[in-house]
């Protein structure tokens, strides 16, 4: 079930539960993640505490999907291919280090929003991040990013920065002190737009992948 692993790998990246009103955001968010030389396009669809997570190859099919539900603490993982999903158990203890943050206040706008530039220093792991992020109601990203529980750098250090609730990061780049690039993250689209319940359901045709 590899695009089961890649979708949870991929991903875009990524503090109690969602709080749904009328303000928070719904609709569409198109993204790139790159890890070196390799490049792979991401859609999130949002709509109240649920969260539905695409991969696309390069013909922009639909590779892997994710169901986040961060009311539940839930992860399904579907394969499209296949037609099979799996719930996607996660007992890996979050990642404890020391970060230093500045929250720098410079800003530039990207996408027709303003963004504030965060930045990220953790000695242990010899790692930078710079992060520009826009506050527009998107409640939905740290109880996300807690649900998932991944373990890239530029989720592990936004989840750790304080009073991060509310905000995206539309760009995002992990260096090492150095200054080597290690990882990049781009949005390119934002849309909101109500979303139809659909989207987070499991297709009736799709059948349970059992494990051995």
């Amino acid at each position: 079930m590899k695009h089961f692993v890649q979708i949870g790998l991929g991903v875009a990246f990524l503090l109690g539960g969602l709080t749904a009103n009328a303000q928070a955001f719904e609709g569409k968010i198109e993204f790139t993640k790159t890890i070196g030389p390799v490049s792979a396009q991401y859609i999130y669809y949002v709509k109240e505490d649920r969260v539905r997570v695409e991969e696309l190859g390069e013909e922009g099919e639909v590779q892997g999907i994710m169901i986040v539900d961060t009311r539940m603490n839930t992860v399904t993982a579907l394969s499209p291919e296949r037609k099979m999903f799996i719930d996607v158990p996660n007992h890996r203890k979050p990642k404890e280090v020391k970060i230093e943050t500045n929250k720098t206040g410079n800003t530039k706008t990207l996408l027709g929003m303003e963004c504030t530039e965060w930045h990220v220093k953790c000695v242990h792991d010899g790692r930078e991040a710079t992060y520009w992020v826009a506050g527009d109601d998107f409640d939905f990203f740290i109880p996300m990013l807690n649900t998932m529980n991944r373990k890239d750098k530029l989720a592990v250090y936004f989840n750790l920065i304080p009073d991060a609730g509310g905000v995206f990061p539309l760009e995002g780049v992990e260096r090492k002190t150095n200054g080597t690039e290690i990882s990049k993250l781009t949005v390119q689209s934002v849309v909101k737009e109500k979303l139809s319940d659909d989207l987070f359901a499991i297709p009736e045709t799709f059948a349970r992948f059992e494990r051995d």
